[in-house]
């Protein structure tokens, strides 16, 4: 379970390294990190109208794990 933690928060900090590495380097894709982060945001919204905080929380935390648990990719 702590390691499980531990490799989250790990993933995390190394995917904000990353993007801030690239978005540094190459700063056309600017644009296109913001037209994204907005549809994120969008569809974030739209999911709590339609199926409230908690159920949006879950569903999310659901994809993490889903994604988090596949060996294959």
């Amino acid at each position: 379970m702590i390691r499980f933690f531990l490799a989250l928060i790990l993933g995390i900090f190394l995917f904000l390294i990353v993007g801030s590495l690239v978005l540094e380097e190459f700063p056309a894709t600017q644009p296109l990190w913001e037209e994204f982060k907005e549809q994120v945001v969008q569809l974030y919204n739209m999911s709590l109208v339609r199926y409230g905080a908690v159920t949006t929380i879950v569903i999310i935390i659901a994809i993490f794990v889903v994604f988090g648990s596949n060996r294959k990719l």
